[in-house]
């Protein structure tokens, strides 16, 4: 499956904003240069000439890439973050003691 160039563009663009949340030291911050990457893209939007527009998704990937995090910010509830699995429900047996397979009553 072969994705068109819009749903390149979007997922660039995402992946671009997840870096600059990385990078984000306070919320401010991070708007400010998600507007700006925001405004270079609505800037290059109507560009017709096919040779031009691949020249901007070159230089987009190379920006995203270049700014990828080492070490990406995962929000606390996810999978990998500080909260996940932190408060598990508990196995049935301790709920359950008769359903306990040691108990044979």
């Amino acid at each position: 499956m072969s994705l068109s160039h819009a749903q390149k563009v979007i997922r660039l663009y995402r992946k671009g904003l997840k870096s600059i949340r990385d990078y984000s030291e306070d919320y401010d911050w991070f708007l400010t240069n998600a507007l700006q990457l925001r405004n270079t893209l609505k800037a290059r939007k109507n560009e017709t000439n096919p040779f031009l527009i691949q020249q901007h998704m070159k230089d987009f990937e190379k920006f995203v890439n270049y700014w990828e995090h080492p070490d990406p910010y995962i929000p606390c509830d996810a999978p990998g973050g500080s909260k996940w699995q932190r408060n598990i429900p508990p196995p049935k047996w301790a709920v359950n003691p008769k359903s306990h397979l040691l108990n044979e009553d």
